[in-house]
């Protein structure tokens, strides 16, 4: 952190240039007082030109240091609470072995990655990791929003396949754009809606919050509607080689999930593939999504765990969602596992 307060200190000399006998310019202004011998035009200038220098000793600090080892720190926290409405563009963060576009947006996913210093997820993640050492991974992550997981698992070897999914046009965006940064090439990108059936045009309701836009249902402030092509997960796969690959499936869909298992059943009964799920009341607001599950975990011998690799049943799940508050929608990701595979000797191994 003496980087941080020195490269600070730089920025608070280049303030006092700025300053006319009086207190900060930005201080005042912040307040709602009169800068004295200013034109309005003349403010603005200068708080553009503080605001990008901000912005740009910020991300010196940030650069090539994992934004990991700043959890907890208070002094970080401090810092960006006091600068994060100056800054004036996305930042460049270093995370595991790879980056990504943090956004200074709080109504993007990839903003908490600034604020809080963590993705989390760690026991998907350390499963992720855990395959990968086993053998050579493809891993299908649908819902991939700006990336994480998709650059997570292509940063662990080469060998490894990804193939991502993304339904939101400007979501897409942001995935593109990390992936010039990283420049895997180990990732092919999809801008498709994961569903039951092939090449229909569906309707996708774009989200003010990028964590929450769905095809499934719109309980949201809708930012914008647009139609998208669906496709199946067995359309996708079926050109691939699986035979030398360990399958993982995230679905991450907001409530479409039902339907995006409907459409892999094929890979399913031949490859056995592990699913990382997030359950919601967008998946379980309707019966026979609730049926289709139950018979879905029957027919293909699978059975749920919890992130603790607890064995869950249904029932179980049932209840802790009934249980959620009314403004929490999710109770966070679970695991479909093949009984008696070797997926699920790998994800209960602690090697």
């Amino acid at each position: 952190m003496q980087m941080c307060l020195l490269n600070f200190k730089k920025a608070t000399i280049f303030n006092n240039n700025l300053r006319s006998g009086h207190s900060s310019v930005v201080e005042r202004l912040v307040a709602n007082e009169k800068v004295e011998g200013s034109t309005p035009f003349a403010r603005s200038i200068i708080i553009v030109i503080k605001s990008k220098y901000i912005t740009l000793i910020f991300q010196r600090f940030l650069y090539n240091r994992d934004i990991q080892l700043l959890k907890k720190n208070f002094i970080y926290y401090l810092i960006f609470r006091i600068i994060r409405r100056l800054l004036t563009q996305d930042l460049i963060i270093q995370v595991y072995n790879f980056k990504v576009f943090g956004s200074i947006n709080k109504n993007k996913t990839s903003y908490f990655l600034l604020k809080k210093c963590e993705f989390g997820d760690y026991h998907e993640l350390n499963t992720i990791k855990r395959f990968s050492k086993k053998s050579n991974l493809l891993l299908l992550d649908v819902g991939c929003n700006y990336g994480f997981y998709s650059f997570y698992a292509a940063s662990l070897k080469s060998q490894n396949k990804i193939i991502s999914l993304e339904a939101s046009k400007k979501t897409s965006e942001e995935f593109k754009r990390n992936m010039k940064l990283n420049k895997f090439k180990n990732i092919y990108f999809m801008n498709r809606a994961v569903s039951n059936f092939d090449d229909v045009d569906i309707k996708f309701n774009e989200s003010i919050n990028d964590w929450e836009s769905s095809q499934a249902h719109s309980n949201f402030e809708i930012k914008k509607i647009n139609k998208i092509k669906s496709i199946t997960i067995d359309t996708i796969l079926k050109k691939y080689d699986l035979n030398n690959h360990r399958i993982l499936i995230k679905l991450d869909i907001e409530g479409n999930e039902m339907n995006a298992l409907q459409g892999s059943l094929n890979t399913i009964k031949k490859f056995s593939p592990l699913i990382i799920i997030e359950f919601s009341k967008f998946i379980f607001n309707d019966k026979n999504k609730i049926n289709y599950l139950k018979n879905f975990l029957l027919n293909n011998d699978y059975s749920i765990f919890d992130t603790k690799n607890n064995k869950k049943n249904l029932d179980e799940v049932l209840i802790q969602l009934n249980n959620l508050r009314d403004k929490h929608q999710t109770i966070g990701n679970f695991y479909l596992i093949k009984n008696f595979s070797e997926s699920l000797n790998t994800f209960l191994s602690y090697e």
